[in-house]
C-alpha cells in the first residue's frame, strides 16, 4: 500500500522548550493569539495551495516524481475551504472528481502519468474528502456538494468500515483491509475524528454515529492508555486484540511515524481522546524539538531526519497537557522546517496543523 514519506530533512537546531500555560483542546492557540494565528495559518495554507495545486486542481507531489495522491486531494480541499477561495475549491473538486472517482463513489489512490496507476481507494482520502464537500456545500449554499459528501461517505460506511470482534466499527485502510475471517488492517492515522462526526450528522448513518467512540477506544487499546505512541499500522479483530503490527511488505518494527503521527493531532480535536493526547506530552515532550520522522512506540526518536509532522503532533499533544508556549514554539519550529526544507506531505501538515490547532477555519475541531 502507499506510503507518503516527507523526505529525508537534515537535522536542525532546536529551540529550548519554554514554560507552561493552561491551554484546552484545538483552536487553543487561536482563543490566545486571535488574528496574528490565524494570519500565519493562512499564509500557510495558501502557499501550500499555490505551490503545489495546478491550474487544473491536481495536488502535485513535486518532490516524489510528480505524482498524485487522493490523500493530498483531500487536504488541498480541506485548505480551500479554510482559506475562502471558492474558485480553487471547484477545480480541486472538479479535478479529483472526473479523475479519481470510481462508481461506487470513493476514489482511486494513485494517479501518475496521466493516467489512474491504482484504483485501490484510501480510507482517510475518502472520509477527509467527503468531509470537505459536507463542509463546503453548506458554507457556500452548494447543494450539489452536500449531495457527492452523502454520496462518499455513505460509499465509505458500505466499503470501507469493518468491525472488531466485539462488533464496534473502525475505519479500515481501505476495502482491501477487510477479509471475512481475518483481521481488520487499520492505519489509527486515518481515523479523522471532527470527519466521523460532521459525516454522523450528514448522513444520518448509525455506522458513522458509532465509529468516533469505536475507534476512541482502539486507539487506546493500541496506545495502551497513552502509554505507548499510536502505531502506523495496525489489526483489530479476527479473534486477536488490537494489536500494531510492521506496515505491509516493509517487515520494518512498528513505529509511529508519517501515519501514525497524524493520530495524534486528529486525537486532539475530540473530547474522547483528550486525555490520550496528554499522556502522549509525557513520551514526546524530553525530544519534541528533534521533530523526528519516525519515533519508536515508547516515544524515541527512530531517525535524526525532521519532519514538520512530527513538530505539529508534538504541538498537538502539548495543547492537550496545557502547554500553550511550548506548542507555540513547535508549530513555528514546524514552519521552519518546511520553508528550508519543502516537501508536500511536510507542507501540507505545515499548513493544516497551524489550521486545525491554532485557528476555527476547519469547523469541529476546536472547544
Amino acid at each position: 500500500m502507499r506510503r507518503r514519506h516527507t523526505g529525508l530533512l537534515a537535522a536542525a537546531g532546536a529551540a529550548a522548550l519554554a514554560g507552561a500555560a493552561v491551554l484546552s483542546g484545538c483552536g487553543g492557540t487561536a482563543q490566545a493569539h486571535g488574528s496574528a494565528a490565524q494570519s500565519a495559518a493562512t499564509r500557510y495554507a495558501e502557499r501550500f495551495l499555490s505551490d503545489y495545486v495546478d491550474p487544473a486542481g491536481r495536488v502535485i507531489r513535486r518532490d516524489q516524481g510528480g505524482d498524485t495522491v487522493s490523500e493530498g486531494q483531500g487536504y488541498a480541499l480541506l485548505l480551500a475551504f479554510a482559506t475562502d477561495e471558492r474558485a480553487t475549491f471547484a477545480r480541486i473538486w472538479h479535478w479529483t472528481r472526473i479523475h479519481l472517482q470510481q462508481p461506487d463513489g470513493l476514489f482511486g489512490y494513485h494517479w501518475q502519468g496521466g493516467h489512474l496507476a491504482d484504483r485501490e481507494p484510501a480510507a482517510d482520502a475518502d472520509t477527509q474528502i467527503a468531509w470537505a464537500l459536507d463542509l463546503a456545500g453548506e458554507h457556500w449554499s452548494v447543494p450539489g456538494d452536500v449531495t457527492a459528501a452523502r454520496r462518499v461517505a455513505t460509499a465509505v460506511a458500505n466499503s470501507e468500515i469493518g468491525y472488531d470482534d466485539e462488533g464496534r466499527p473502525t475505519l479500515a485502510a481501505g476495502p482491501w483491509a477487510m477479509r471475512p475471517g481475518s483481521p481488520v488492517r487499520v492505519e489509527p492515522g486515518y481515523w479523522t475524528f471532527p470527519a466521523d462526526v460532521a459525516l454522523a450528522a450528514l448522513t444520518h448513518d448509525h455506522r458513522w454515529d458509532d465509529l468516533p467512540a469505536a475507534d476512541a477506544t482502539h486507539l487506546a487499546q493500541l496506545a495502551d492508555g497513552g502509554r505507548r505512541l499510536p502505531p502506523d499500522w495496525a489489526r483489530l479483530g479476527g479473534g486477536t486484540a488490537a494489536t500494531d503490527e510492521p506496515a505491509p511488505q516493509t517487515g520494518s518494527p512498528p513505529a509511529s511515524g508519517d501515519d501514525g503521527l497524524r493520530a495524534v493531532v486528529w486525537a486532539a480535536c475530540s473530547t474522547t481522546t483528550h486525555a490520550l493526547d496528554a499522556r502522549w506530552w509525557r513520551l514526546i515532550a524530553p525530544t519534541a524539538h528533534s521533530g523526528a520522522l519516525s519515533r519508536n512506540l515508547d516515544g524515541a526518536p527512530a531517525d535524526s531526519d525532521r519532519s514538520p509532522l512530527s513538530l505539529v503532533a508534538a504541538a498537538a499533544a502539548a495543547i492537550s497537557a496545557g502547554q500553550q508556549t511550548a506548542a507555540d514554539a513547535l508549530l513555528d519550529d514546524a514552519a521552519r522546517v518546511a520553508a528550508a526544507y519543502p516537501t508536500y506531505y511536510g507542507d501540507a501538515w505545515n499548513a493544516l496543523g497551524h489550521v486545525l490547532l491554532t485557528t476555527d477555519l476547519i469547523p469541529g475541531c476546536s472547544r
